[in-house]
């Protein structure tokens, strides 16, 4: 599923953004989500943990230790991320010299919760991990917790037994394998993401989603006990993993959290791989609506992603936002852009523009091509002549009144999802930003020049990969034909 939200890449070569002159008291905290109800900490090995309270009545104090997944790093081995993951949340998990964590929790005299699934936060009879396939992350909850320093610190070992010391047994390892392949087979796990998965099959392994998923298959049923605990090893190290306590935490609770969390080893969390890209660079799919998707998929080539985010980014974020609006303006069809510094199933920066047209019930195969036509005319006059911005200009005291407001909306703003909030943030390591006070700032700053610049920038140096989805009933055999003359016809891009 195509996400409208507009997101940022930060590109080789970086362009230069006009910076007006009332700006600049701006301070990069104005934009981040950092009130008081939220303080952030990190330890010497590189653990993060959080300290949030809402102010919310009746909220018991509640510990989540979320911890990043190689996810799509599988090392060759598809599948063993899943695998892990469906395995944490096994029952039957030890934790280092504790034993089995059923029994630690009832030392811990938590008869409410009557299995170490209940550490999720669900109910038994929901299975711990489903929640968390489509995250890049595996997540364990305790909640209600009281108070007392001695019956938080014997929580927070535990969680932190689990972030470091898990260890698995062949009888559980075979057993969960069993389980995944099921689920996959039933296409339980990832309905979600069936239209990603595509994409990553078809770009990037070169081959169907079905010969994908027989590949994971295939894997999954092979992994060894020691390909599981060395991929763990590799993945859950102190920088992948943070600890978030919601609620009145006592004020010794920090202390707690580096007594435990700061003994763990200190190895340098490992980082992703670049995928290389397959020759393929069409997609065909079928939908069951009349409506015909064009999706454009400029990849650019891969970079470090931004390790921090400063005023400069943010300007930037508002000049690829008047760019999208610009764009979406055509009165032929609807146009979304979105950018992505680390797409998922390409692993590089990646500019989207994505063009609907709706059709009625009786429309036949002609409107279809002739859609196909009208947009290769317009985005090769994109490509080759840039986008005719035609801003109008504010005047000073206007912008500044402008400007203002937003960062009165920004300061005015309640985090009201905390966790979310942190999750997103530590998960695809982007500061708490508030986007849309943010852009509704910088707006006012874009110039017609500032677009210009960045469509040179975008269409200077890129790889197009096209996805196409049809309408149920439509054949699709000249509507290929047409899209693949148009990546030979514009993947040369201009000089």
């Amino acid at each position: 599923m195509m996400k409208t939200k507009l997101l940022l890449f930060t590109m080789a070569c970086a362009f230069a953004v006009q910076t007006s002159a009332q700006s600049e008291t701006v301070k990069y905290e104005d934009f981040l989500v950092t009130p008081s109800n939220i303080s952030q900490g990190v330890l010497d090995n590189g653990f993060r943990y959080y300290l949030c309270d809402n102010g919310f009545t009746g909220n018991g104090l509640e510990m989540r230790l979320i911890q990043k997944s190689g996810t799509g790093d599988d090392e060759g081995t598809p599948g063993i991320a899943l695998l892990l993951r469906r395995m944490l949340f096994s029952e039957n998990l030890t934790v280092g010299s504790a034993g089995v964590v059923k029994d630690h929790l009832d030392a811990l005299n938590m008869q409410r919760i009557p299995s170490f699934r209940a550490l999720n936060g669900l109910i038994p009879d929901i299975p711990a991990y489903c929640s968390e396939m489509d995250n890049g992350c595996t997540e364990f909850n305790l909640f209600r917790l009281k108070k007392e320093r001695a019956y938080a610190a014997s929580c927070v070992e535990l969680l932190s037994q689990i972030a470091g010391h898990a260890r698995f047994s062949d009888s559980e390892l075979e057993r969960q394998k069993t389980f995944l392949v099921n689920e996959i087979t039933n296409s339980r796990y990832d309905l979600a993401k069936s239209g990603e998965n595509s994409l990553k099959a078809t770009f990037v392994d070169g081959c169907t989603l079905d010969e994908l998923i027989n590949k994971q298959i295939n894997s999954i049923r092979s992994i060894t006990l020691q390909q599981i605990e060395a991929y763990y090893q590799r993945w859950y190290v102190p920088q992948n993993q943070c600890l978030y306590v919601f609620g009145k935490a006592p004020d010794d609770i920090v202390d707690i959290i580096k007594q435990q969390f700061g003994s763990c080893p200190n190895m340098s969390a490992p980082e992703r791989g670049v995928n290389k890209l397959n020759h393929q660079k069409l997609l065909m799919l079928k939908h069951d609506v009349p409506a015909f998707y064009l999706q454009f998929c400029f990849v650019q080539p891969c970079v470090a992603a931004s390790a921090t985010k400063n005023l400069d980014y943010l300007r930037k974020k508002a000049v690829y936002g008047r760019l999208g609006e610009i764009l979406g303006t055509s009165k032929d069809a609807q146009v979304t852009v979105s950018m992505d510094e680390d797409a998922p199933f390409f692993r590089c920066p990646v500019f989207e523009l994505r063009m609907m047209t709706a059709l009625d019930l009786y429309a036949d195969e002609r409107q279809l091509s002739d859609f196909v036509d009208d947009v290769t005319k317009k985005l090769d006059d994109i490509i080759h002549n840039g986008v005719q911005a035609h801003i109008e200009q504010l005047t000073i005291e206007k912008q500044k009144e402008l400007q203002q407001q937003a960062l009165t909306n920004i300061r005015d703003y309640k985090v009201l999802d905390t966790h979310s909030c942190i999750k997103a943030n530590f998960i695809h390591s982007k500061p708490l930003v508030k986007e849309e006070p943010t852009y509704q700032y910088f707006k006012h700053e874009v110039s017609e020049q500032d677009i210009q610049d960045c469509c040179k920038e975008l269409f200077n140096n890129y790889d197009l990969r096209i996805v196409c989805t049809t309408p149920y009933g439509y054949p699709d055999a000249d509507i290929k034909a047409k899209l693949e003359s148009m990546i030979y016809h514009l993947s040369t891009p201009p000089n």
